[in-house]
């Protein structure tokens, strides 16, 4: 079922990329019924295209970039096996080894201050709460810089290539658009953090509670990008007075 809405997902987040490449093709739409004219178009058909090709490109930026993490957590995870391996097979057959024995003050230094240091100063792992809500617990200062580079490349490439000095009915389409390919791409790593089951868990050594707080705020940046989406198509409405 998760794999049948994760196929589902992608499909419609990086289904656009062939629409739009044969739009830029057939820019005057065949003749098709309710083409409209030049005059009451806000923006060309081959920008329209590229628009398309820009949502689809910055969708496939942001599952490559997440792909890399997971990869490259996977080789922090097969280097850290391989150290503590290589470390009791030397302690066990050679008993007056001293590399093992001193500690890497480098790598401590690292852990202390990055990995597993709280956020502000002492506090570690302290509940959020707004009003009766309760809104998840304080990262650490390594997984709050991850969700802060999370956060800025999704609100980065939402807003990013749009035609703002164009007109205002062009900039609300495409940011539109836009909002809404995000949107839905944001939902794919939503969907697989969700769950205890989640394969990630034991391939990179990571604890269910770590993967739920990255699934809650990638629960906020859907909730937000279509909020956004929604809104930019009520302004867009509104301003031409009819529903096109």
């Amino acid at each position: 079922m998760r794999a049948w809405l994760l196929l589902t997902l992608a499909n419609l987040a990086l289904g656009d990329e062939a629409s739009g490449s044969k739009s830029a093709s057939n820019p005057s739409g065949g003749g098709k019924q309710g083409y409209k004219t030049p005059e009451h178009n806000d923006e060309t058909s081959e920008q329209k295209a590229g628009y398309k090709i820009d949502n689809s490109r910055f969708a496939r930026y942001i599952l490559t970039t997440l792909a890399a993490v997971v990869v490259c957590l996977a080789v922090y995870r097969v280097v850290i096996q391989s150290i503590r391996y290589i470390r009791t097979l030397t302690c066990l057959n050679n008993d007056t080894q001293k590399y093992f024995k001193m500690p890497n003050l480098a790598f401590g230094a690292v852990k202390q201050h990055l990995l597993y240091a709280p956020l502000f100063r002492r506090r570690h792992n302290r509940e959020i709460h707004l009003a009766w809500f309760h809104l998840g617990y304080i990262p650490t200062r390594f997984q709050s810089l991850f969700l802060a580079a999370i956060i800025g490349m999704n609100v980065t490439l939402s807003v990013w290539n749009i035609e703002w000095s164009g007109t205002r009915a062009a900039a609300l389409g495409h940011l539109r658009n836009r909002t809404g390919t995000l949107s839905v791409v944001n939902m794919i790593p939503l969907v697989i953090l969700a769950g205890r089951n989640n394969p990630l868990i034991s391939l990179l050594n990571i604890s269910y509670d770590n993967f739920n707080l990255v699934h809650r705020w990638f629960g906020r940046i859907v909730v937000l990008q279509a909020l956004a989406h929604s809104l930019a198509e009520v302004v867009n409405i509104v301003d031409k007075g009819k529903v096109v």
